[in-house]
């Protein structure tokens, strides 16, 4: 079985394979800050969890928005930068709104 066509068959799969993604990428990122000092553990592994909460959002979003209308790729990036923006613009707002 082809592993990319599982993950892209349904909106939670791609959801998922969103998450992994931002794990991925986010990971990277804030290892480097981890190791140059700049933030902790803690601070590292929250940071990475937002953004692939966020980006498996937003790819799950994307995908069952841009399956329902069309598979347009352009569409679906489209409609998946807008998903992202607004999620972290939410959580942005609830982060100052508690801290």
């Amino acid at each position: 079985m082809n592993v990319a066509h599982y993950f892209f068959r349904s909106s939670v799969n791609s959801g998922v394979i969103g998450g992994l993604v931002g794990i991925i990428t986010s990971g990277a990122a804030n290892i480097k800050k981890y190791r140059n000092g700049n933030i902790d553990a803690a601070d590292a592994s929250i940071a990475v969890g937002k953004e692939a909460v966020g980006t498996g959002v937003a790819t799950g979003v994307s995908a069952a928005l841009a399956g329902t209308v069309g598979s347009s790729l352009i569409l679906a990036l489209v409609i998946g930068v807008g998903v992202k923006y607004a999620w972290d613009a939410g959580v942005e707002k609830l982060e100052e709104k508690y801290s």
